[in-house]
């Protein structure tokens, strides 16, 4: 009797967050109500895309900066080996997510997910740009090759007519007088927002040495964004990040480069992160009347 007893608490706790499931819950925290979440002792916020525009327009009309990175298995795993790299998502305005199986690893730890917190920076990308030429925001690209760069922003500039970008390419060098240059071109553009492609984890050890030094009201990191763009690289069909599978395709179209970030790291996240989210998810599970109630 107190097998199955025990049996059925363990299915109650874990089952509805392995199929993927989950239902939204109440927010039961202060930190809930504002969607900025811990997994596992990992911060992540859970926006949507229409809360990057809001959050640009906001940060240019208090003449903030933000600082919005991204999490994905992959930066899961950077940031638990990666000093640098955490360093820098401690000084992070917000961090959407940026993979279903980060959706399904914050399900699991009993966080209020949907797939509709799930936003890959290549599919949003058009419409962050759309709604910045409507604004007539100034935008500079930091990446890629120098060829890429200038086929990708003649593409850009095509589609969208009203649009102001610059860019150079994310071959920056090492001497400090020209990363000083590089910074002022970069201010001396008036980006509004910069983008920041360089792949993981070199665009962020690449801010956390210099963001400081940016006169911009947002900096985003989107990786290999332009040579998805152009056709450079293979991007993966909508459907299937949609459920999951993004990162197969990238592994079956470049299995020599990826084949470690696919097939080992998951595991190493899931090793590492699971006894954690576990304690998280046992620790939302307690009597509703000890613990602090927000509005809807």
């Amino acid at each position: 009797m107190k097998m199955e007893e025990s049996a059925r608490a363990v299915r109650k706790f874990l089952y509805p967050g392995l199929i993927g499931f989950v239902q939204p819950r109440r927010c039961v925290t202060m930190d809930l109500c504002s969607r900025q979440l811990s997994l596992g002792g990992i911060r992540i916020d859970a926006l949507e895309q229409p809360d990057l525009i809001q959050l640009v327009e906001r940060a240019k009309r208090t003449k903030d900066k933000l600082l919005i990175l991204n999490h994905n298995l992959h930066s899961l795993y950077l940031h638990e080996k990666n000093a640098v790299f955490r360093a820098l998502y401690k000084q992070a305005s917000y961090v959407y997510i940026d993979g279903l199986p980060v959706v399904w690893l914050g399900q699991m730890a009993g966080l209020p997910l949907t797939t509709s917190h799930r936003m890959t920076f290549i599919d949003c990308f058009d419409s962050i740009l759309e709604d910045a030429s409507e604004r007539n925001w100034r935008i500079f690209y930091l990446g890629s090759t120098e060829a890429v760069l200038a086929k990708a922003l003649r593409m850009l500039r095509e589609r969208h007519k009203k649009l102001i970008i610059s860019g150079r390419n994310g071959f920056l060098p090492i001497c400090p007088a020209e990363v000083d240059d590089v910074i002022a071109e970069i201010n001396g553009f008036g980006a509004d927002i910069l983008f920041v492609g360089m792949g993981m984890p070199i665009q962020e050890m690449w801010l956390n040495e210099h963001q400081a030094k940016l006169c911009v009201s947002a900096i985003l990191t989107s990786g290999g964004t332009l040579d998805y763009l152009v056709g450079h690289a293979h991007r993966p069909p909508a459907w299937a990040g949609k459920l999951g599978l993004y990162g197969l395709f990238r592994l079956l179209f470049d299995p020599r480069r990826l084949w470690r970030r696919y097939l080992i790291e998951p595991i190493i996240v899931a090793k590492t992160l699971a006894p954690r989210l576990l304690r998280q998810r046992l620790s939302i599970h307690v009597d509703p009347q000890k613990k602090r109630t927000c509005r809807d």
